[in-house]
């Protein structure tokens, strides 16, 4: 489980610049994990937004069924 110690220093390390200051000095290799860690961060965001609805509205889904189904 995520801690609140560790999105508090993902947030600072984002918000700071340090990550694209890392980012800019950083080898191609390193830039492409960089890179692959963001989307998957952004993912993960996406899922995120998907359990908060359920969990804030469970009967959402019996108004506006998922037609991805």
């Amino acid at each position: 489980m995520l801690s609140e110690k560790f999105l508090n220093e993902f947030e600072e390390y984002l918000t700071s610049g340090r990550l694209e200051e890392d980012y800019g000095y950083s080898g191609e290799d390193r830039k492409i994990e960089i890179l692959e860690y963001l989307e998957r961060f952004m993912d993960l965001a996406e899922e995120v937004d998907k359990v908060a609805t359920k969990l804030l509205m469970p009967h959402l889904s019996e108004v506006f069924p998922d037609k991805t189904k």
